[in-house]
């Protein structure tokens, strides 16, 4: 529809991008109605994450145009085709901020309806840049403008309700969102097919692969959130880019990325990026390890295997977690099979006291009835004037039961009730046992024992040296070594920034700990090629003539490692970037093709 040409603005003396309609299809209104609409919607756009537009031309001005901020980088495709976001938390962050962007454009009331990599530009600093607003459509009271037959946007990121040819709103830009986060994540597109037709056909039957299964590495809350975003039904989605955007940043923060925008610029800046991401991987490794030692200890051992789980995804050599892996299933088999005997002991005992008790009751139905009532012997009554003598001891002795005599029997002249009655002789009491004896023995008294060393991971914002206790350990982005629970005197030490000393408090059972930096220091300026006279300005801020800072210098205060600012030469402006505690001389006449 349009070229780009790089251009040099001779008035504010800075590189621009001039998109100019194609002279062909400036006869064709609705093509310079979507052209004018896509200065218009940017034209109310104004975020760290969108592509400035600074001027346009007029709806029926021949030929038509726009001056738009230039970018020295690459699109999102071309990025991501050279290097994987891998881990998926790349990806995660990556959305995160194009999710702030049309987060902003919505409340403007601009859909973008065509949100695919090709429209992400990456900047060599690692900035994002959302582009080409030009199908985009403004949702205002009194103007409507849709587009009959037509499918505007790229198939592949097309939600299905455009398809279907119903309006685009918010969620369909949250769909193509989805489309790129499931992209990032997987290293695949959601719905492949050969032919168009197929392409579309998938699309309307929304049913992506897990992503779990494409990429073992993904959490489980990223590969919700993917298949949440490509929901056919769009009230399923994410109510909005707002929603979505805290979705994201919840899930990262879980997995121990607390600062994802500065995350994302470090890898994308990163040369090569693949180390950046090395890095980060070993830091999500050590923080699910922390994680699941810490649900160990609160006896959540869903969580402690989740954990676990997480760390040897990202990590499948990682002995420590595969150690803990199998520990937590070999207890859960343990304590399968432990049930499962305390279950058949159980039921045993319950047809055990049953048995007994239908034995009882069968044996009671089945006992066979007496054909006639025993005869009872009564003795005749002894006369009423004799008196009855003693019987001998013999006889009363014949008559004593002893303790080794069996149990009466009944007997067709004893009841059987009779021999139920007579109690059963009890065992003697056992005599309890003595208490066992203690020996005790002098011993001298040990040596208390030293405490015992742990890991821990040491993190800082940026590559610097840190110095642990006097003990000089390199200079990384993050240290694992050893240390014993208390206080430690740390020093972290990054050229341009002042030394940062304090004590580090460890304490046991806490494996990660996280470092400053300290106060970027200046940057000095110098300005040649210009005149003696002519005024230096840095963000309106007055520093000196040329002459002045020629002899001395002058110093920017700085509140980071790099800062992009303009700086003013008499009348010229330029962009530049500042480096904390370096001085830069910038020579104006070098710089008059284009800044420096």
């Amino acid at each position: 529809m349009a070229i780009v040409w790089r251009a040099f603005d001779t008035q504010l003396k800075r590189i621009v991008a001039v998109k100019v309609l194609h002279p062909h299809l400036h006869g064709r209104e609705e093509i310079r109605k979507r052209f004018a609409r896509e200065a218009r919607a940017v034209a109310r756009l104004s975020h760290a994450n969108i592509l400035d537009v600074f001027d346009s031309s007029e709806p029926e001005s021949e030929p038509s145009w726009l001056v738009m901020e230039f970018i020295r980088g690459q699109t999102l495709r071309q990025f991501a085709d050279l290097h994987a976001f891998d881990p998926p938390e790349l990806g995660a962050a990556c959305v995160l901020l194009l999710a702030d962007a049309l987060e902003h454009a919505h409340a403007a009331g601009v859909i973008h309806r065509d949100v695919k990599p090709e429209n992400v530009m990456v900047r060599e600093d690692g900035t994002l840049k959302l582009t080409d607003f030009g199908i985009a459509a403004v949702v205002e009271p009194d103007e409507k403008f849709t587009v009959t037959g037509q499918i505007l946007g790229s198939p592949s990121h097309l939600a299905p309700e455009i398809l279907e040819g119903k309006q685009a709103s918010a969620q369909s830009d949250l769909f193509s969102l989805g489309t790129i986060l499931y992209w990032l994540s997987c290293g695949q597109l959601p719905f492949r097919a050969p032919t168009p037709a197929a392409l579309l056909r998938l699309i309307m039957e929304c049913k992506p692969q897990d992503p779990r299964m494409v990429r073992g590495s993904i959490s489980d809350a990223q590969a919700a959130l993917c298949l949440r975003c490509l929901a056919k039904d769009p009230l399923q989605r994410p109510t909005s880019a707002a929603e979505l955007s805290r979705e994201l940043a919840r899930l990262l923060a879980d997995s121990g990325i607390d600062n994802p925008r500065e995350e994302l610029a470090s890898f994308l800046r990163s040369a090569p990026p693949e180390a950046r991401a090395a890095e980060l991987r070993a830091r999500l490794v050590t923080a699910s390890l922390a994680r699941g030692e810490e649900a160990l200890q609160a006896r959540k051992t869903s969580a402690a295997l989740a954990s676990f789980s997480r760390a040897l995804a990202l990590d499948p050599k990682n002995e420590l977690a595969g150690a803990q892996v199998q520990k937590i299933h070999q207890r859960s088999r343990t304590l399968r099979l432990v049930r499962r005997g305390a279950l058949g002991a159980s039921l045993a005992l319950l047809l055990g006291v049953g048995g007994t008790r239908a034995g009882s009751l069968l044996h009671s139905e089945l006992q066979p009835a007496p054909l006639a009532p025993p005869i009872a012997r009564t003795p005749p009554p002894p006369p009423e004037t004799s008196v009855m003598p003693a019987p001998p001891a013999s006889e009363v002795a014949a008559t004593t039961p002893s303790p080794k005599d069996p149990p009466l029997q009944p007997t067709a002249e004893t009841p059987a009730n009779e021999a139920e009655a007579r109690p059963s002789p009890r065992p003697a009491p056992r005599r309890p046992r003595d208490p066992p004896r203690v020996a005790v023995v002098d011993e001298a008294p040990q040596k208390a024992r030293p405490p015992l060393k742990q890991g821990v991971t040491i993190l800082v914002p940026l590559p610097a040296t840190l110095v642990l206790d006097g003990e000089n350990l390199g200079t990384e982005l993050f240290f694992n070594t050893k240390v014993t629970p208390g206080t430690h005197s740390v020093s972290v030490q990054k050229e341009g920034f002042a030394d940062w000393n304090d004590k580090l408090d460890v304490q046991p059972g806490r494996t990660e700990y996280r470092l400053r930096l300290g106060t970027p220091k200046p940057a000095l300026v110098t300005v040649s090629g210009a005149p003696a006279d002519a005024p230096v300005r840095i963000d309106d801020a007055l520093l000196g003539t040329v002459g002045e800072l020629m002899v001395r210098p002058k110093p920017y205060s700085m509140s980071t490692a790099y800062q992009d600012v303009t700086l003013t030469v008499g009348t010229r402006s330029m962009k530049v970037r500042l480096k904390a505690g370096q001085t830069q001389a910038f020579d104006m006449l070098k710089s008059a093709g284009g800044g420096k």
